[in-house]
């Protein structure tokens, strides 16, 4: 499934870059996987691409940006695109294209992982860091065989935002939630995925207790019959940029009681959003797999993910989302119809989004730490951040880059192509 603007598509290719994000669960035998890994470096490395490629037996996972005109300047023909779009595995791959007048991402990596994305961690995993935080069913997750029912990013999107009696999820962590969600979303204040099964199981439980407790009764006032704890209301006035606690993916520590959601009622469905689609494949297909909630009550996902969705509104008074997308990227966040933020930059300390007032505070130091991690970072993290710092800062005085791929063709060469 491949999408693109086609006003991108009409515009000059001298200098820009695509960004592709892409994503499919299939079976890959496990014995290709080292060589399938050689082929797509290879592929990518042709076109000076950088970003992340993960394959695992299950899939293939990730996002990289490469000069247009190395590609051939348009998605009919671009031989990065036709590559994986025309792979005997990756037949069908979801994609999502977007374009930046700069790269990305500093360098290529493509990995061989276990997963192409975790939800809950490991069971049988020797290393406690790696093992679900909290309970987690034991039972087979796979994307292939069950996963919600795909909603497109259009009306029926909007319609299940708009409904008191469904509970729409935000399945990202809270750092992600804080600069922007969908009106009407909950949010499940994790940290990291592995946080997630133990706090869906304990919604569900919490909301057929609120079902027992309230038989036969409506919501009253149309009011969603599940709220966010912070105000006991929905998410219409959620704050641009609140102050949450400090994003730590390594916290190993279920979500609070205090940060579950307030249950009225038992909702009626159930649906489900990420960045681009993938986390809720597998959340999706976790849900039904473990029974999480009574077959009753239907499971959704928004197809595509709040890319698609911002893709497909470029007008904001025309949109549910509010506010802006965090990306794993340069850009830190998009805007309506992917248009990279001009609010929000990275804080090399936390890797957190921070606003343009978040660094004019005293205790935001430039590649060290920010409002969010001040207190956090060891002195010993902060003494390799003041380094690093020192060495961008100088890289930039002599006009080169700090952090390069060292596989790359030479910068000099490159910039002549």
């Amino acid at each position: 499934m491949q999408t693109h603007n086609q006003n991108d598509i009409n515009s000059s290719c001298n200098s820009r870059y695509v960004i592709l994000a892409l994503y499919k669960f299939v079976e890959i035998p496990k014995d290709r996987l080292n060589s399938l890994q050689s082929e797509v470096e290879e592929t990518l490395r042709s076109v000076q691409a950088r970003g992340t490629i993960l394959l695992a037996t299950e899939g293939i996972n990730g996002t990289i940006c490469y000069p247009e005109k190395l590609a051939g300047c348009a998605p009919s023909h671009d031989s990065v695109q036709d590559y994986f779009q025309n792979h005997l595995f990756f037949l069908g791959l979801r994609t999502r294209i977007s374009y930046a007048d700069i790269a990305v991402f500093h360098r290529l990596k493509v990995k061989i992982k276990k997963e192409i994305v975790t939800i809950g961690g490991d069971h049988e995993d020797g290393d406690e860091g790696k093992k679900p935080i909290g309970y987690m069913s034991k039972c087979e997750i796979d994307p292939t065989k069950m996963v919600g029912q795909y909603v497109p990013p259009g009306k029926e999107w909007d319609d299940l935002c708009d409904d008191p009696d469904v509970v729409v999820i935000d399945t990202r962590n809270k750092y992600e939630y804080d600069i922007g969600t969908f009106e009407n979303a909950i949010n499940p204040n994790t940290d990291n995925f592995r946080q997630f099964p133990d706090w869906l199981h304990r919604f569900a439980e919490a909301c057929k207790v609120a079902d027992s407790d309230s038989e036969g009764e409506d919501c009253q006032n149309k009011k969603p019959c599940v709220m966010n704890s912070k105000s006991g209301e929905s998410v219409d006035d959620h704050p641009v940029h609140p102050i949450n606690n400090v994003n730590n993916a390594r916290n190993s520590n279920p979500v609070p009681d205090e940060a579950m959601p307030i249950v009225r009622k038992k909702p009626k469905a159930v649906a489900m959003f990420c960045t681009g689609g993938i986390r809720c494949e597998k959340s999706t297909s976790y849900t039904i797999a473990a029974e999480v909630f009574p077959k009753d009550i239907p499971v959704y996902h928004l197809d595509g993910g709040v890319l698609a969705y911002l893709q497909a509104h470029p007008d904001e008074n025309k949109s549910k989302w509010k506010g802006e997308c965090f990306v794993f990227d340069q850009r830190v966040a998009v805007t309506h119809g992917l248009v990279p933020s001009t609010t929000y930059h990275a804080c090399y300390g936390c890797r957190r989004p921070i606003s343009l007032d978040d660094m004019k505070r005293p205790d935001f130091i430039e590649g060290v730490c920010c409002r969010y991690c001040k207190d956090v970072a060891s002195e010993k993290q902060r003494n390799r951040f003041q380094e690093r710092q020192k060495q961008i800062e100088l890289s930039e005085t002599k006009g080169c880059r700090h952090i390069h791929d060292p596989k790359e063709m030479p910068r000099d060469v490159m910039l002549e192509s």
